[in-house]
């Protein structure tokens, strides 16, 4: 059987500012043109793996995993690779596999451009030269990512649109680079949306007006129109119709005034995709960066529009006492209290946009609700106090406490052995400790870490059952709190429900907050 050589090829946005050198095609005529110098590539069987568009800060990369999990398989021999830089530019990962993994597994690296090849280290490590590139890659990720950063930013600052596709109402231009231009079809929705608001129109009724109309919603106008990309708004379940959700976030986008709004939203570090808001101070609001599809006058005038209604409305009306724990069982959507001849009753409103007869027929008296859940309350109040023994609860606090401290230290312990490790990594490769020495002191070090690892999951588990006997006992006095209450509270629904969803004609579903000892499911 041929041995195989793999030849693994990774393209980022930061090569870009590294010049065509790094193009994928010249990665592969360099990584050919190496094998054909070699001879003794000649029987090898050449596989090639290739990342385009990855960054190299971390391994989450499709091809290198797929890569990895045949060297994990030992069904790859050799590795090229340009530089270090394309395998990755993560110091610690990288010197990792090259100091570890790849010689345990017999696997050859060479980095063509860096002139390494594993095969001639005679055994040694990877050398502090090749620890130092690597590290300095790493590093110049990090600051090749604040440049593209600062490079986005000016290029905002200039009302340039970057984001991959257009909002609703816009299409990209073909002729300006980086710029939109107006979407006909989507823009006369827009446009009457606003019109609509502007003459008072309840933002409920548009949305019921244009789903009768059958006009489609955003998410469904990108998906005729192939321009979706897996994106879009949220949406609950399949439906994609017109709600009150989707009106307001269009009346409320300022973009529509020609405004073009960036950097909302900033990355926590450059490995990973985790973001967070930015204050609105923070924006980077450019006017005039494509044509308006309403006036800043009809713009501010809706906005009047709807405060006035929310100071008149609903919004600032007390919530209810249900308030977020009542859900219709088929969209999913917080039901809503209405009034009919005073006497208060919770509905699914999401019918009247979707045409949904499920969520439609979604109603429940207020007063049978509270007597029905007050009930089930009383239920399990009754069960738990009955099946949950005393116990001496503070021995139980304490021995929590103990079991976490010695977590602590153990973990204290954990860092300095991982920490000693390094340091006799470092006194081998400078010659300062002979191999067997290095190799003994590692042993010894993963030996202690591996049974500090096998303690600290014994304490962890040992801590999960005291907290579920402590829990057991929080549950006690939370019922016996409760037990003689007469009236249903915010509080007793806080203390012992997560959630209540309603189906048609009024029957309920109740998910408690902890373990339900009747597996309630209470009908009306």
């Amino acid at each position: 059987m041929a041995k195989k050589v793999a030849l693994y090829i990774r393209l980022s946005a930061e090569d870009e500012n590294e010049g065509e050198s790094n193009s994928i095609k010249n990665q592969r005529d360099l990584l050919h043109s190496y094998l054909a110098d070699h001879m003794e590539f000649v029987q090898y069987e050449v596989l090639e793996f290739c990342d385009d568009g990855f960054s190299g800060t971390n391994f989450n990369r499709p091809a290198v995993k797929q890569l990895l999990d045949m060297v994990k398989r030992k069904e790859i021999h050799c590795i090229l690779v340009k530089d270090f830089s394309r395998f990755g530019r993560n110091f610690l990962e990288v010197c990792d596999y090259l100091d570890q993994i790849f010689p345990f597994l017999n696997v050859r690296f060479i980095a063509a451009n860096e002139n390494y090849d594993s095969n001639k280290s005679n055994g040694r490590s990877i050398g502090m030269d090749v620890a130092f590139k690597t590290l300095i890659y790493e590093l110049y990720s990090r600051d090749i990512s604040e440049k593209i950063r600062s490079v986005q930013q000016a290029k905002f600052k200039k009302g340039e649109y970057l984001c991959s596709m257009p909002f609703y109402g816009y299409a990209r231009s073909q002729e300006k680079k980086n710029s939109l231009i107006v979407d006909e079809p989507a823009a006369a929705v827009v446009r009457r949306i606003f019109q609509m608001a502007y003459e008072g129109v309840l933002l409920t009724g548009i949305a019921i007006t244009l789903n009768k109309e059958k006009i489609p919603s955003p998410l469904m106008y990108r998906r005729e129109n192939y321009t979706d990309k897996g994106r879009g708004w949220k949406v609950v379940g399949e439906q994609t119709v017109w709600t009150l959700a989707t009106i307001k976030r269009i009346l409320s986008d300022e973009r529509y005034t020609g405004k073009l709004v960036s950097c909302k939203r900033t990355k926590v570090d450059i490995s990973l995709k985790k973001t967070v808001a930015l204050p609105k101070s923070e924006w980077i609001v450019v006017p005039g960066a494509h044509e308006a599809l309403v006036s800043e006058e009809v713009f501010q005038k809706v906005q009047s529009n709807i405060k006035r209604k929310n100071v008149n409305g609903l919004t600032n009306r007390p919530k209810h006492i249900f308030y977020g724990k009542l859900k219709c069982a088929y969209c999913n959507h917080s039901l809503q209290r209405k009034l009919i001849r005073k006497e208060p009753f919770y509905c699914c409103e999401e019918g009247k946009f979707s045409q949904n007869e499920q969520c439609k027929s979604v109603k429940l008296s207020e007063q049978i609700l509270k007597d029905t859940l007050l009930s089930a309350i009383d239920t399990q109040i009754q069960l738990i106090m009955n099946t949950t023994s005393s116990r001496d609860w503070k021995e139980k606090e304490d021995a929590v406490a103990k079991n976490q401290k010695q977590i602590k230290g153990q973990r204290a312990m954990m860092e300095k052995w991982k920490l000693a490790k390094i340091l006799a990594y470092e006194e081998f490769c400078d010659g300062k400790i002979p191999k067997d020495e290095y190799l003994k002191r590692k042993e010894e070090y993963s030996d202690s870490i591996t049974s500090a690892e096998t303690m600290i999951l014994q304490w962890e588990k040992e801590i999960e059952l005291e907290n579920l006997q402590i829990s057991q006992n929080n549950e006690l006095k939370s019922c016996q709190r409760f037990a003689s209450a007469t009236e249903l509270t915010r509080e007793m629904l806080e203390e012992f429900i997560q959630v209540i969803r309603v189906f048609d004609n009024g029957p309920i579903e109740i998910a408690w907050n902890f373990e339900d000892y009747i597996n309630a499911c209470i009908l009306r």
